[in-house]
């Protein structure tokens, strides 16, 4: 290699530099991705502080990671090179064999973290005098397995859950869903790690089992298209979810969004109350005007919020308490049909005491719901013992 030629080529890297720091410095920041569904990392003065401890360094990789200049278009390129040179994985996303499905890495706590958040959950059962239940959701990479490019290693072999089950104390009851999930194609969204409404609808048939709470649903009350003695109604067939986003898999085709249950339930009078802030206000089961936005899976219910509180006083059952993620979202159009009421507590954004809302409420089961994933990562389960 000539001289000249090095100058030249270090000078162009010099420029790629340079102009990358202009173009970042000039780019305004942004706060939430749509496209990734999430809040980006801000640019944070340094402190001595930070300096000293290499904070601020492990902040701004960060920041520089987030603000990339045209980073949607980056990600989806390097997607593109990826699977042209035969790998499977793009940003910690794996490409299932059918060429449709993603996955995203699955990342299992230690035998310690575990047996400390299901600690909570133990110290929850021995706090009340009602049932309480527990399930996991198992990761996507467990129940479609065999889509899974060979040797995969951050996906989810059923440990964790395995494990969950044999840590809970005599006043936790365990409902196992991994049989009536596993292999059920339909059960996920291809381009996001939430279940679909058929998933949602198979693990409602475990969790009435496991209460010893069964009362299917008739054919004959609904109405759409036909998936295993049931009709579902789509409501989009544009959703492209979170895993998605990440991965940069252009190719893959939108997922469908369908319901079972219609607005206000097809048996009894259905009332949603909504607690977003902490005053009511009126909700209901489903948001339309979600699927306009990339955040199609608000649909159900409108999104996160710490409190919502469905009353359907022609139900079944009593009053459930879900203590939930995401997941139970999709699930409640199905729940509100077995129960009177039924509340869905969020940890992450509600500091009640759980003991005492149970009392005030004249709660009669307690059913704790996280999928896996989420459960392994949650930093707020200490909150279960308060």
């Amino acid at each position: 290699m000539s001289k000249k030629y090095s100058t030249f080529i270090t000078a162009l890297f010099c420029l790629f530099l340079f102009g990358f720091g202009i173009a970042l410095i000039l780019s305004p920041s942004r706060d939430f991705s749509d496209q990734e569904n999430r809040y980006l990392a801000q640019f944070k003065a340094p402190t001595l502080k930070t300096l000293r401890s290499g904070e601020f360094m492990e902040k701004f990789e960060d920041y520089v990671t987030d603000q990339f200049p045209l980073r949607d278009q980056w990600i989806q390129l390097k997607a593109l090179s990826e699977r042209a040179l035969g790998k499977q994985e793009n940003n910690r996303v794996y490409f299932g064999a059918d060429g449709q499905t993603l996955f995203a890495q699955f990342k299992a706590p230690s035998g310690d973290e575990l047996e400390q958040k299901v600690g909570f959950v133990n110290k929850l059962g021995a706090n009340l005098d009602v049932p309480v239940y527990f399930s996991l959701v198992p990761d996507k990479s467990f129940v479609l397995a065999d889509l899974l490019p060979p040797n995969a290693p951050s996906v989810d072999d059923g440990s964790t859950i395995e494990e969950a089950q044999a840590l809970c104390g005599d006043r936790v009851t365990y409902i196992d869903l991994r049989t009536m999930l596993t292999g059920e194609r339909d059960a996920f969204y291809r381009t996001d790690h939430h279940w679909t409404t058929m998933g949602a609808r198979l693990a409602f048939q475990r969790l009435m089992s496991g209460m010893d709470l069964v009362r299917p649903i008739a054919a004959e009350d609904l109405n759409g298209l036909s998936y295993q003695g049931l009709s579902y109604t789509e409501v989009s067939g544009s959703f492209y979810g979170t895993t998605y986003s990440a991965s940069g898999a252009g190719w893959v085709e939108p997922d469908i969004i369908c319901t079972v249950i219609p607005e206000g339930g097809t048996k009894g009078n259905v009332t949603v109350t909504r607690y977003p802030e902490g005053a009511p206000i009126e909700g209901g089961l489903y948001y339309p005007e979600k699927l306009a936005v990339k955040d199609k899976y608000a649909y159900f219910l409108g999104g996160n919020q710490p409190l919502c509180v469905i009353k359907n006083p022609d139900a079944a059952s009593g009053k459930l308490l879900v203590i939930r993620d995401s997941y139970a979202d999709s699930l409640a159009p199905f729940l509100a049909e077995e129960f009177q009421e039924v509340h869905l507590f969020d940890l992450r954004y509600n500091n009640l005491s759980l003991k005492q809302y149970v009392a005030d409420n004249g709660i009669g089961q307690v059913l704790v719901l996280y999928s896996a994933a989420n459960f392994s990562t949650d930093q707020n389960l200490f909150k279960l013992g308060m």
